[in-house]
């Protein structure tokens, strides 16, 4: 009984996330990008990050957030860049979709842009910050290192020059999903998981309610 209790907890959770992720997939493609104001600035700055250099920050993003969360000391500035890179790591679907990183066809790669540029501002607060200077700063230097040492990661792309608001999610292009295969068998893969989930959870509520099920 506990260990379906146990069980139904996980898969509410589950089923909650999936959802969640669902509903930005079939939400307009026109609004991938939260509207605003012509010419206004609703957050901070986000710098552009090159298609190349994705690859490098994205290998130190749980180190940098690590970072941030054991700082004592916060600002603002901080707190609303940790919150944009949260919201945009969602609105990527935490990055399981193959080729967001990688492939500029991708409906996941304008928003993994987002993402990184967003994680990278984050490192470079961290460093003018006290009590964080000096680990990110070297977090800093070795990714500066690896970028500098092979030239693959110089690589540019159409959303390389891009800069971002963080006051402003940056969704997937759905215009782009119907072409990208890697896309369409994550989508049916999340379909399927979600219809996974909600017959263990019937199952584990029928096994509760014994009573009821045989009633019925």
């Amino acid at each position: 009984m506990a260990a379906c209790r146990t069980k139904q907890a996980l898969t509410e959770k589950l089923v909650v996330m999936l959802m969640a992720a669902l509903i930005i997939a079939v939400a307009p493609a026109q609004a991938h990008h939260m509207p605003k104001p012509e010419g206004t600035q609703l957050g901070h700055s986000v710098p552009a990050i090159g298609h190349g250099e994705m690859l490098v920050v994205a290998r130190y993003r749980s180190a940098i957030l690590d970072l941030a969360q054991h700082q004592m000391r916060t600002d603002p500035t901080m707190r609303r860049l940790m919150g944009y890179v949260s919201l945009q790591h969602f609105a990527c679907w935490w990055g399981l979709v193959p080729g967001s990183l990688t492939d500029e066809a991708s409906p996941f790669n304008e928003c993994s842009h987002a993402d990184m540029a967003g994680t990278r501002a984050l490192l470079t607060h961290l460093s003018t910050m006290p009590g964080a200077q000096s680990q990110a700063r070297a977090l800093e230097e070795r990714i500066a290192s690896e970028i500098a040492a092979d030239p693959a990661f110089a690589a540019l792309c159409s959303n390389s020059d891009e800069t971002f608001d963080s006051g402003v999610i940056i969704g997937p292009e759905w215009r782009m999903a119907p072409s990208h295969i890697p896309t369409i068998l994550t989508g049916l893969s999340l379909l399927v998981l979600a219809a996974a989930c909600v017959s263990l959870l019937a199952r584990c509520l029928r096994s509760e309610n014994p009573s009821a099920a045989s009633a019925a």
